[in-house]
């Protein structure tokens, strides 16, 4: 959250959700599973593209993220 708050505003409720200028980024723990959920949104494809990437390249910089699938 802090590394977003830098560069992006956040909403910090229901996880992180990262706001872009033509989508979000959310993360937040799983309710069912011991896992983490991440879900993009943007107005185009190239843009949910970059925001993906933004926030897999934030995730993956924790070393507790030992395995990560991305689902388009």
């Amino acid at each position: 959250m802090e590394r977003f708050r830098q560069g992006y505003d956040v909403i910090d409720v229901d996880g992180v959700r990262v706001l872009f200028g033509d989508g979000w980024g959310l993360v937040r723990a799983s309710n069912t599973q011991p896992v983490l959920v991440a879900r993009c949104e943007s107005r185009t494809e190239e843009g949910l593209q970059q925001i993906c990437a933004i926030m897999k390249e934030a995730l993956c910089s924790f070393a507790e993220v030992d395995d990560f699938e991305w689902e388009y």
